[in-house]
């Protein structure tokens, strides 16, 4: 058995002790003292972090709140950059902010972080297997990180390797594996200790369709019975899996809602799109600028927004030079759409700075 009992002061440990619930010798309080949380997996609180170097300081969280409820799948988007890692590395203990705290199934982070880590899952974006071990040693020795019996854990590995048709596999080493199959042991990794809460930093990165369909099918069973924290870069991921979406830039939450209202809220059913030939939007919205309201820059050859009367239409397509026209219509709403209008365009919804209360 490793020896689990040493502090851990390190802003910046490796991922591969994310997997660990390594003690750290802060204070424990009893359940009796947590932060009581009767509807929520997460409760966060003013996050902040800000990195130092000879160079100066970056901002990467600027006093995010939100609240997660239990049994649901809760994904951030944002680009690269904007605080997502820097986020789940706080949420699971491994990183400290600079201020704010984040409370998870009543347990405060810095606190109780001991609790925190028997809770909690983890499937990093790098796999981070022992390449010398097979996938049943490897599997075998992150239970025992865990404090589980053998025979506890030599059911429950059989169990989810039975689950994911990789059972007569077990005596194989990870490199001979697949990624899509690499991510699928990483995931029952993560799920051998049976944790309330499971962390998927960018799960999918890499895979095939294939792959990432079934890994998909895998986090939908998953939320029946624990509460999901994902990112992702596939809009159509987030999309099909979310019960809610948040969306993070430059350390602050911009937006959250389903996917649903997030398109809505971009793009209002009476949103339409005009696509141009030509780079030369700034030109066109200035002659159109008296029509129409609500116009947003989507791309260089895209403008979206929503007429002042009916019969503005007709006029638009007057006012714009034939062969800058490539069409105009009612807009569909994606949500690529709601993503590049915060990511690239700085857009600033009303509801800036709140998430799911």
């Amino acid at each position: 058995m490793l020896d689990l009992r040493k502090p851990d002061r390190n802003d910046h440990e490796t991922p591969a002790a994310m997997s660990a619930p390594a003690m750290d010798g802060e204070s424990l309080l009893p359940q009796s003292e947590a932060q009581s949380a009767p509807r929520s997996a997460i409760v966060v609180k003013g996050l902040a972090k800000r990195f130092r170097s000879s160079s100066g300081s970056v901002q990467a969280l600027k006093g995010v709140s939100f609240e997660v409820p239990r049994e649901q799948v809760y994904t951030i988007l944002g680009p690269n950059g904007a605080g997502k890692t820097t986020l789940l590395r706080i949420l699971t203990t491994v990183m400290r902010p600079t201020a704010g705290t984040a409370w998870i199934e009543g347990f405060e982070i810095g606190r109780q972080n001991i609790h925190i880590r028997q809770l909690i899952g983890i499937v990093a974006q790098e796999n981070h297997f022992d390449k010398y071990l097979t996938v049943w040693q490897n599997l075998a020795l992150h239970a025992q990180m865990h404090g589980l019996e053998k025979p506890v854990y030599q059911r429950r590995i059989q169990e989810l390797l039975e689950r994911v048709d990789l059972y007569d596999r077990r005596e194989d080493y990870l490199d001979d594996f697949s990624g899509g199959m690499q991510r699928r042991v990483a995931l029952i990794r993560a799920l051998i200790h049976q944790p309330k809460l499971l962390f998927l930093d960018e799960p999918t990165t890499g895979l095939d369709p294939a792959a990432r369909r079934e890994i998909w099918e895998t986090i939908q069973e998953l939320k029946r019975k624990t509460t999901v924290i994902l990112t992702t870069h596939y809009m159509e991921e987030a999309d099909r899996l979310s019960d809610y979406i948040m969306i993070l830039n430059h350390g602050e939450v911009m937006m959250g809602g389903t996917a649903d209202e997030l398109k809505r809220r971009i793009s209002p059913p009476d949103t339409y799109e005009l696509y141009l030939t030509t780079p030369t939007v700034t030109s066109v919205l200035a002659s159109i600028a008296d029509l129409v309201h609500g116009a947003h820059v989507v791309d260089q050859d895209l403008i979206r927004f929503r007429l002042n009367r009916p019969e503005a239409l007709a006029e638009i397509v007057r006012r714009v030079e034939p062969a800058q026209l490539k069409s105009i219509g009612l807009a569909e709403a994606d949500l690529e759409t709601v993503y590049l209008s915060v990511a690239q365009s700085g857009f600033e919804a009303p509801q800036k700075g709140e998430a799911r209360a």
